[in-house]
């Protein structure tokens, strides 16, 4: 059971550097994002917050008086709200813009897969830590029986995530209709898993001394999104045909700026970010 004849490696080689790029500029801008819209939300309430790559901190903790209702289901839901927005626009783009550049393609992928999981994993992540949206879910009297049968429907809805994105990934296999399942096995470790691997240790190598491994351990939750990817090979998407790798200059260009600017939010995130007395 040999590879596809038109299965080129270089190809997708040059496409785990690209995909390495995407998943860590996606990655940086929806953290940096995401926790902006909570001190943004914090400043409302009168609530100092500052945030670096360890995550939000807070200067007034949780027993003060301004920590109300309406505080508290504000800035924590602030987060998975507006990654979740984030998650729909790329996701939609993607099913929408036929024509899409390699770069764009796979930038939109990890867009989706970053979002949906920082807003899913959000809940895996706060249920396990007792922090965040289980202070919100105590406020509306949620009891725990509810909130294990969420995580249950939020495991599940991830994984049908997943098998949306793992449709949109099959454009890029060789085969126009179904790649065989060791095709699909090599391609989903290239293009996905290894770039997933590598920029999460990138982050932990430069930000080991900051790092706050309990703020980034939800990251592990893409898996969930990611695993059908192995497997499901989808229906045909309509009006979308399988997309022949063709790397450009203009791609390796538009990659060379998405590195830039995942640098700049790196460095902007060692030093902390706030809007606190401004």
């Amino acid at each position: 059971m040999g590879l596809a004849k038109n299965f080129n490696l270089s190809d997708y080689m040059r496409m785990m550097v690209i995909s390495t790029i995407a998943v860590l500029f996606s990655y940086l801008l929806i953290f940096f994002v995401g926790n902006y819209a909570v001190l943004y939300f914090s400043y409302d309430f009168d609530i100092g917050a500052w945030f670096d790559i360890s995550g939000v901190h807070f200067e007034q903790l949780r027993g003060s008086s301004l920590w109300t209702y309406d505080a508290e289901v504000t800035i924590f839901l602030s987060k998975p709200l507006i990654v979740l927005t984030i998650g729909i626009i790329s996701l939609s783009l993607l099913l929408l813009i036929n024509k899409l550049k390699v770069t764009f393609f796979l930038l939109l992928i990890w867009m989706n897969i970053v979002s949906f999981n920082a807003c899913f994993g959000l809940f895996v992540d706060d249920f396990i830590a007792q922090s965040g949206l289980v202070y919100v879910a105590e406020r509306m009297e949620i009891n725990m029986l509810a909130m294990i049968f969420s995580l249950a429907i939020t495991t599940f809805i991830m994984i049908r995530l997943g098998m949306v994105n793992s449709t949109i990934f099959s454009l890029l296999l060789p085969e126009k209709k179904k790649a065989e399942l060791p095709l699909r096995i090599i391609a989903v470790l290239i293009v996905i898993i290894l770039p997933w691997l590598l920029s999460g240790l990138l982050i932990f190598a430069f930000a080991y001394s900051s790092y706050d491994l309990r703020i980034h351990i939800n990251t592990v939750s893409t898996f969930l999104i990611i695993l059908p990817f192995f497997y499901y090979k989808g229906r045909e998407i309509k009006n979308m045909e399988a997309k022949k790798i063709k790397i450009t200059t203009c791609d390796w260009l538009t990659s060379g700026i998405l590195l830039g600017l995942s640098v700049l939010l790196f460095l902007s995130m060692l030093n902390p970010v706030s809007i606190w007395g401004a």
